[in-house]
């Protein structure tokens, strides 16, 4: 079975930061992501791969992600902010970017394989698509869809998949991870106007047992069971 790999680096950096500052209290700012540990997670058990795809927008001074990403054999879309009606920077078009490949897949293959989407965005984007649609289409054309998010970001649409198409959807829940592929940069960082020294914390060694598997699965379908209740 051939896995196909889709990695919304928005949300699961995003998803990052939140988690760090719940269990760590750590700035925003000395949040980063070990980037090839969490590749290895996503590509676990999955020798036949096909596509592996990273999107999100352009970030300052992050060239690093981009190196190990090209270097993992993952594509890479970047596409840089833009100002909205309030002279806020915002994303454009990454979403649908992973989208359309997704459909493109969907569309092309031969026979049914394996989606693997990290992301908890459940959303439909202003081009009335989303990640959540995707899956759907997957599921009902018989693929195997894994999907990986934080717990907090984690959306009701996309928990619902997995209890729609329970032979065909599994959410599995990086915090049983957590520790092994996000770091803090040690600094001085300024939050809501005070300076706050922050210790470098390194990660942890990655665990990759089937316990582990089977327990970020676990955890995910039972956030789906909460949500059909």
């Amino acid at each position: 079975m051939k896995t196909h790999i889709f990695l919304d680096n928005s949300n699961i950096f995003g998803g990052a930061q939140r988690v760090a500052s719940e269990k760590e209290n750590a700035p925003w700012a000395c949040v980063r992501v070990e980037y090839r540990s969490l590749f290895r997670v996503l590509r676990h058990g999955k020798p036949n791969t096909g596509v592996s795809m990273l999107a999100g927008s352009v970030p300052s001074g992050n060239d690093a992600l981009w190196a190990a990403a090209n270097e993992a054999g993952f594509d890479t879309t970047l596409l840089r902010r833009v100002a909205d009606d309030n002279g806020r920077l915002v994303e454009q078009g990454v979403d649908e970017a992973i989208h359309l490949r997704i459909g493109n897949i969907l569309l092309d293959a031969d026979e049914p394989g394996r989606i693997v989407i990290a992301t908890g965005d459940g959303s439909q984007t202003s081009q009335e698509c989303s990640f959540t649609d995707q899956v759907i289409r997957a599921a009902k054309r018989h693929w195997q869809v894994e999907i990986w998010s934080w717990r907090v970001q984690l959306s009701k649409q996309l928990r619902d998949t997995r209890v729609r198409f329970p032979n065909h959807v599994t959410v599995f829940i990086l915090d049983e991870w957590y520790r092994s592929i996000v770091f803090l940069k040690g600094g001085v960082y300024h939050l809501n106007g005070s300076s706050v020294t922050i210790q470098a914390r390194p990660c942890t060694g990655l665990n990759l047992t089937e316990t582990t598997f089977r327990d970020a699965s676990a955890m995910g379908t039972e956030m789906a069971q909460q949500t059909k209740a």
